[in-house]
């Protein structure tokens, strides 16, 4: 029988980290189960740290807070693999805090987000490696800076029912490849469903390198990035019924070599960025009946390709209206915009309603294999300028992944795509 923790509750309980992490690590001891959070407002100093095979549910009201940020100077120069720093005003930081370490030359996954696990006297210790050399001379610091709630390295983990607050008060901003409100590294078969990420000075939700994601019925919002980051070679997910509007960022960011995925029934709406961004070797994704509406930058944009681009993607049954607002000149606005080098994209039966000076598709002259067929424009047909037949193009989204389609992430074999 699967076991059941419920943290304990009232105007006594003791609502931080340390609180819901010792529960979640306790079902991780019994093989598994099921964490029950009751409503109440838990003080994060460091991240919760899910484990394989535990779901998290909270109760109406349940409210993961992070507190406001501290940054202590380095005093020792950091080398990459290392488990330990010091710091120039020790006192200030206490084991069991999360912390981000970074210099002004460090950036995206050679930054360091880790826990402090034990003090000798003036040197830490944290319980994962330095992904750089940090230098006190340039800028080297220590922040108490983390993901609301992580997944690293873990499988079939589900987190329901909660509110993520990364503080309106929060002034330190953490990358989306090493952080976000919530953060996946290297999971498998997660789920997140029906939770809220606000005010994270980052990215609301951010997984990376992971396989058989599900993101259903959340919502992320006024976030200082992006709203959902897929990257990294993430491979066969779901993002779907979601609402994410008013973040700084794109409201979906597929980043680097992040393939086969359904982008379905999600309202993304005044996103200070597109409001869905594609790039390098983005390819085979489904994206279909989302309202995109009103963001400052292209409803899709596919960014310039280096050497492959965002290849095979479907993009079926949208609505997409008001959008690139803040497209500076000379570029131009419109509502999806597909740069030069791209091949092989199709684009049917959406609903385009495009602001006065706008247009419906920028679509370069050197591009291969775009289809625009049986779509409107202000209700009127658009006229199939360019030849496609929707039964002709090949399978996209996760079911389409082959099954060794994961080997750049060191997984030989995937079983059969499962909802």
């Amino acid at each position: 029988m699967m076991r059941v923790i419920r943290v304990a509750g009232g105007e006594q309980a003791d609502r931080h980290h340390l609180t819901l992490q010792r529960a979640v690590d306790d079902a991780a001891a019994a093989g598994g189960g099921v964490v029950e959070v009751p409503a109440g407002v838990y003080v994060m100093r460091d991240a919760l740290h899910l484990r394989s095979g535990v779901r998290v549910v909270g109760e109406p009201g349940a409210v993961l807070l992070k507190e406001p940020s501290i940054t202590v100077p380095l005093l020792d120069y950091l080398g990459y693999g290392h488990y330990e720093f010091t710091v120039s005003e020790p006192d200030r930081l206490q084991v069991g805090m999360g912390v981000h370490i970074t210099d002004d030359d460090s950036m995206g996954f050679y930054d360091t987000v880790a826990t402090i696990v034990g003090r000798t006297s003036d040197l830490f210790f944290i319980d994962r490696m330095l992904n750089h050399d940090y230098n006190p001379t340039r800028r080297g610091r220590v922040t108490t800076l983390f993901p609301i709630v992580d997944a690293v390295g873990v499988e079939d983990v589900v987190l329901e029912n909660l509110v993520i607050d990364g503080n309106p008060d929060e002034t330190q901003p953490l990358n989306g490849c090493r952080g976000g409100g919530v953060f996946l590294l290297r999971a498998r078969r997660a789920r997140l469903e029906n939770v809220e990420v606000r005010h994270f000075n980052g990215d609301a939700i951010s997984f990376q390198q992971c396989v058989d994601v599900i993101v259903r019925g959340c919502r992320a919002h006024h976030n200082a990035g992006g709203g959902i980051h897929p990257g990294s070679g993430s491979v066969r997910y779901l993002l779907q019924g979601n609402h994410v509007h008013d973040n700084g960022g794109c409201g979906v960011f597929y980043c680097l070599r992040t393939t086969h995925s359904v982008c379905e029934d999600n309202r993304l709406e005044r996103n200070g960025e597109a409001g869905i961004s594609i790039g390098e070797r983005d390819t085979d994704h489904w994206i279909r009946s989302n309202v995109i509406a009103d963001n400052s930058g292209y409803g899709i944009a596919f960014r310039p390709p280096l050497a492959h681009g965002g290849d095979r993607v479907r993009i079926e049954g949208n609505t997409l209206a008001g959008n690139a607002r803040h497209i500076a000149p000379p570029a131009l606005p419109a509502e999806i915009h597909i740069p030069a080098g791209l091949r092989d994209i199709l684009i049917t039966a959406n609903t385009f309603e495009p602001t006065p000076g706008s247009r419906a598709l920028l679509i370069d002259t050197a591009c291969a294999g775009i289809g625009v067929t049986g779509n409107r424009i202000h209700g009127r047909p658009q006229q199939d300028g360019l030849p496609a037949r929707a039964d002709d193009f090949p399978p996209v989204g996760p079911a389409a992944l082959a099954p060794d389609g994961a080997r750049h992430l060191n997984i030989e074999q995937l079983p059969p795509w499962k909802m």
